[in-house]
């Protein structure tokens, strides 16, 4: 699992933004359940504060990992965006209105199907969670999607699901093309004209690299930008604009060695960066380009596309308004946050606030890390006086919170409220945990404290406590939370993982216990749902109000399964799968590790339906 360092969205591995804020994730790595003994206390990501959690579905691997999300140093930031069962022959043929399926073929090689451990502690929520659909119309947001980004595309797999029309798509990789369905049978039409120009990528190609395989589906469904004629001396990606209206329409060219780029939300102005480093914005409707800026290191784009915040490798900081640009600063080290019109960065150490035309507002000064930027405006940053000593900023002024802080273990996306570690002198080994709500802390009466889940507000708060001694099961509590205090907490259950701990949009509580080799026991609000679970994929629909996992995995393979208190067998044999925001589900069957291929079924209660053999995989879509 990872956390979005800015809005607190947990997400599966190799996510490259945060479905709800936009973040880039590209440098932010999986959160680990961090060792009461010695707790590190990082430097929040410089693109964003970090926060702890919420998730999306990147169809590989939405389970979460219950990690006490981490705090990592500000930097300037790089764009960009499981194991199956050996003992095979058995493989259920779907009874769709397809034919036979036929015998599976024991005698291929046993090669890892690629792997994506997308172990989410909670997928992205949109009407299914683990799907990443629309961002946030309130939120500037930061693009880094492309080449360098998107380095496991063809690993994790996922789709778009949710347009205003209320219709599902999908895109996948077929013989060496993209190809686009509406989800019948069949009923799949080729995208690309020459995905590979020089026909040199392979398969392997798709599973080790997928660094140009990145699309964009319109909101209303009618639009669809993404890579062609790809060759193995390019840098970037080739960028295509196309009607799904009309697939025989020939595809617009936007643009070369595209690195990153952002559609609007309209659909009507592509704003990206070249590998030159070269920032521009399309204008779909007249097909033509114009230079932003050169030698941008970082930028953020509002929802509509007329206001673009960029960072330049210089050190400049300016706002582009589709007419020109301003600058607001100059030696700037990182652009920290960015809320409709107002920015935060930090200079020579200093925190700084930027709202519209008003002159910039000095923060804080000797600031080490900022560990979280709220919308409210209000923040939580560290400095290094003597020791490290945790602030908050309520929107006019700065308090001291807590002196020698150690390490922030999960936040809320709403009101400020954190739960973080500290010692009372530099010289102790053990720290002790707090419950930190606004410039109040309050000691909570628990060691070695791990995974942290809060509602949404604040209301209250899951964590798992008192671990053992390598900090991997504990006790799983909860806690309400009135004004600034953390109630009496309850046990919810013993021995718990911190391998899998979600608390989803319903705020249903679901975690593993007994987990050994990456599979156990799956618990819903304390009751028991299924056994052998794989823990790296568990995704919940807040449509169907059903959980979709895996068991009885290995080798990357394992049997779909569905249910909301008792599981029920989709079908055998199934290598990935994502659930879309109505609740259906589309997963590959019969995946062979040797020819990278297998068939693409949808299921929507009932009998999977086949729609389509031979499919490589089934590629992200924003």
């Amino acid at each position: 699992m990872i956390v979005c360092p800015k809005c607190g969205k947990e997400l599966a591995d190799g996510t490259k933004f945060c479905s709800k804020c936009g973040t880039s994730l590209a440098d932010v790595k999986p959160a680990e359940a961090p060792k009461a003994q010695e707790p590190k206390a990082e430097a929040p990501k410089a693109e964003a504060p970090k926060a702890e959690e919420p998730k999306k579905e990147a169809p590989k691997a939405e389970a979460p990992k219950a990690e006490a999300p981490k705090a990592e140093a500000p930097k300037a930031e790089a764009p960009k965006k499981e194991e199956p069962k050996a003992q095979e022959p058995k493989k259920e043929a779907p009874k769709a209105e397809e034919p036979k399926k036929e015998a599976p073929k024991a005698q291929e090689p046993k090669k890892e199907a690629p792997k994506a451990e997308e172990a989410k502690t909670e997928a992205p929520k949109a009407e299914g969670e683990g799907i990443m659909s629309k961002l946030p119309k309130d939120l500037v947001k930061y693009v880094a999607i492309g080449a360098a980004a998107i380095v496991a595309l063809i690993i994790l797999i996922g789709l778009f699901g949710g347009n205003k029309g209320g219709k599902h798509y999908a895109l996948y990789l077929k013989d060496k093309e993209i190809m686009y369905s509406n989800l019948k049978p069949k009923g799949a039409k080729q995208v690309t004209a020459k995905l590979s120009k020089n026909g040199d990528i392979t398969n392997d190609d798709f599973m080790d690299e997928g660094s140009v395989y990145d699309c964009v589906i319109s909101d209303d469904g009618k639009l669809l930008f993404f890579p062609d004629k790809f060759e193995r001396s390019d840098d970037g990606m080739n960028l295509f604009v196309r009607k799904l209206t009309n697939l025989k329409k020939e595809p617009v060219k936007v643009d070369s060695s595209v690195e990153t780029y952002y559609v609007n939300d309209k659909a009507t102005l592509v704003t990206y960066r070249k590998t030159t480093k070269d920032l521009y914005q399309y204008n779909v409707k007249k097909q033509d380009k114009e230079k932003i800026a050169s030698e941008v290191s970082k930028f953020r784009v509002n929802d509509d596309g007329s206001r673009v915040v960029y960072l330049k490798s210089t050190g400049e900081l300016y706002v582009w308004n589709r007419k020109d640009s301003e600058k607001i600063d100059s030696e700037v080290s990182s652009l920290q946050a960015v809320y409709d019109k107002t920015i935060y960065y930090v200079k020579d150490g200093t925190l700084y606030k930027k709202v519209g035309s008003k002159d910039k507002e000095k923060i804080a000064s000797d600031v080490s890390s900022v560990a979280r930027i709220y919308e409210s405006g209000q923040v939580y940053y560290v400095k290094s006086d003597d020791g490290k000593v945790l602030y908050y900023f309520d929107g006019k002024e700065s308090s001291k919170v807590l002196e020698n802080f150690g390490s922030t273990y999960g936040s809320t996306t709403k009101n400020p409220m954190l739960i973080v570690s500290a010692k009372e002198s530099e010289d102790d080994r053990m720290p002790k945990y707090y419950l930190v709500v606004k410039k109040d802390a309050n000691e909570m009466d628990y060691e070695k404290v791990g995974s942290v889940r809060f509602q949404s507000e604040g209301k209250f708060v899951y964590f798992i406590a008192d671990m053992n001694n390598d900090g991997d099961v504990g006790d799983l509590y909860k806690a309400n939370i009135s004004g600034t205090k953390l109630g009496k907490a309850d046990k919810v259950d013993s021995d718990v993982s911190t391998r899998l701990l979600s608390l989803n949009s319903d705020d249903k509580i679901y975690y593993a216990k007994d987990v050994k080799n990456g599979t156990g026991d799956l618990y819903v609000n304390k009751k028991k749902l299924d056994s052998d679970v794989y823990v790296g994929r568990v995704t919940y629909s807040k449509k169907t109000k059903q959980f979709f996992y895996l068991t009885d995995y290995s080798n990357g393979k394992g049997t779909l399964k569905v249910g909301k208190s008792k599981g029920k067998k989709v079908m055998d044999d199934v290598s990935r799968f994502v659930v879309l925001p109505d609740g259906k589900v589309l997963f590959l069957y019969d995946y062979s590790t040797k020819y990278y291929k297998g068939e693409l079924y949808l299921y929507k209660g009932g009998k999977p339906v086949k729609l389509d053999d031979e499919v490589s995989d089934i590629l992200y879509v924003r």
